[in-house]
């Protein structure tokens, strides 16, 4: 489902079945139902202009462009390095040091996993980092990285993910 629908129906819906009650209760249901409903509309609208103009200019300013890619809240991307396993896996449990407040929950070098938790910040109600790795060859290893809300039903995170995926790969990068 597209998002500015995700966020026009997860903000609307709710506010006009409270206001069609709270003006049902005041005017009669005559009055209130439709006073309700399109008090919901017009809420449900106005958020989804704010809410969607601010993730995607967000968004804009992190990726330097506006792809269907960069707007979702869970973001991917992978890389290949020209390290060792253990040197390559050493460096994203480092890299996490990056994230504020960001702590690794599991870790298990045999599988090449890490999955790492962020702290409730004002964009999200915190984030899931995840690293996938695998030795391709003695000297080369691939790495996919995995950001997304910790709260599945996040609509909008104002770049937080892509951020977080962006200083990661950077990071490894650079080492």
């Amino acid at each position: 489902m597209n998002r500015n629908l995700k966020i026009f129906l997860a903000t609307g819906v709710p506010f006009g079945i409270f206001a069609s009650i709270l003006f049902s209760s005041l005017y009669g249901t005559d009055a209130g139902l439709p006073g309700g409903l399109i008090s919901g509309l017009i809420f449900g609208f106005l958020m989804f202009i704010i809410l969607g103009f601010l993730h995607s200019r967000a968004v804009g300013k992190i990726a330097g462009e506006k792809s269907g890619e960069s707007m979702g809240t869970c973001q991917v991307r992978e890389i290949q390095l020209p390290l060792p396993y253990d040197r390559t896996f050493d460096l994203c449990i480092d890299s996490l040091k990056l994230i504020r407040r960001c702590r690794v929950r599991e870790e298990d070098r045999s599988q090449g996993k890490i999955v790492a938790r962020s702290a409730i910040n004002w964009k999200t109600w915190g984030d899931t980092v995840s690293f996938d790795i695998t030795g391709i060859s003695s000297g080369i290893t691939a790495v996919k990285v995995t950001s997304r809300p910790t709260s599945r039903s996040t609509i909008v995170d104002y770049g937080k993910n892509l951020e977080n995926v962006k200083t990661i790969i950077s990071f490894l990068e650079k080492s």
